[in-house]
Parts: structure tokens; sequence; C-alpha cells
């Protein structure tokens, strides 16, 4: 088996360095014994604008075991999306693994109620703060809006604390501060990604669960 296990993380933005908390647990639910190297290639072009230079790019400067796409779903399918990465990846060899949230990333940054409330700045607030049920999640129009709406209340701000609360800030510090994402299982965009994940870390261990 590697003892070191090497990746790299190719997202639509520089935003969505908050999944490689995700990733990095995934990899020690797999793969316990191996110590996982992260990179996050970022600043390789505009998103949308010719992936595969993009993943070359990320490929030549951050060379890995394995590639993690990025790309949210957005008004596309996550069929479609996929297909976009597989095209962009056809004959570079590298083994990759699609994620592709439904609708955007933030739609699984709303598993964790206790890391909302400590990213917020109010880690000892009670207040109920009407996260969506698990199974609403991908039915969401604007993930991203209902949790920066979700990250207000919590920090229990008004009036002109409110008005200079950052919420986009404040959410680079759930992901950081979750110890797990076992939450997302039940998220079939989530549950998918486990599994491609799962077949690619069995070439590197025959321990994978």
């Amino acid at each position: 088996m590697k003892e070191i296990f090497r990746y790299t993380l190719l997202a639509d933005g520089t935003s969505d360095e908050v999944l490689m908390p995700v990733i990095d647990w995934l990899i020690r639910q797999h793969l316990p014994d191996v110590r996982s190297v992260a990179s996050f290639a970022r600043d390789f072009g505009k998103v949308g604008n010719d992936l595969r230079s993009r993943i070359r790019a990320a490929l030549k400067n951050f060379p890995c075991d394995l590639l993690f796409v990025h790309r949210d779903a957005e008004s596309m399918t996550r069929e479609d999306r996929i297909g976009e990465i597989v095209n962009a990846m056809d004959e570079l060899g590298t083994p990759h693994v699609p994620i592709v949230p439904i609708r955007m990333t933030e739609a699984w940054l709303l598993s964790d109620e206790e890391a909302i409330r400590f990213a917020s700045g109010n880690a000892s607030g009670r207040h109920a703060l009407n996260i969506p049920r698990r199974d609403r999640w991908e039915a969401l129009p604007d993930p991203k809006n209902t949790l920066l709406d979700i990250l207000k209340s919590a920090s229990g701000k008004n009036g002109r604390a409110l008005d200079k609360f950052n919420p986009l800030k404040a959410r680079h510090l759930i992901t950081p501060r979750s110890a797990s994402f076992d939450a997302l299982r039940g998220v079939p965009s989530f549950d998918r990604f486990e599994n491609d994940l799962i077949e690619q870390l069995a070439k590197f261990s025959n321990v994978v669960d």
C-alpha cells in the first residue's frame, strides 16, 4: 500500500477550497492508514473556458495520484456536468473523481449546524436556524443564498452589527470546523461522489471498505 496519497482539487473557484476538508474526511474513512497530501489548484483560467486546459495546468503544477474536478451542477444535470469532465479528461490518463453538488457547493455546507453556528461567530447560540431538511437540500433553488441567510441568523446580530457581518467570509469556516460529514450521506450527489471516490481509492489499497 502507498504510504502517501497525493491529490489535487481543481474547483470552480477559489471559494470552493471549502471542499478539501470533505475530501480529507472521506479519504480518512476509506484509507485510514495512508497519509494524504493535498493541493488546491487555483487561478487556472476562467471557469467554463476550456476545462481541459485548466486540468492540464493543474496537473502540471500539482502532480498527483488522484485529481478531483469540481463543477457545480447549477442549472445543468449532474450527468451533463460529468460529461463535460469526462470529455476534458479524455486521453489524459490521470485517475480522477468528479465532484458535482446539486445545485451548488453550499448545498453540502448545510450538514453541520454546530459548525455553522461557530462560523457565524455565535457558537453558543441556541435559537432555531430553520435549516432545511436534508432531503430538500438538492431541491433548493439557490443554496448559496439559503446558507448565507442561515449564517446571518446564526450570528444573532441585528442592525449595524448585522450590516458589518460578512457571511461570505464566515462560509469558509464551516467545513474546517466540521469533525464529520456523515450527515451528508443520504444526499444523492454526495453518495455518488463517495462511491466514485471509493472506486478510485480501491486502486491504491485492498482494504477499502
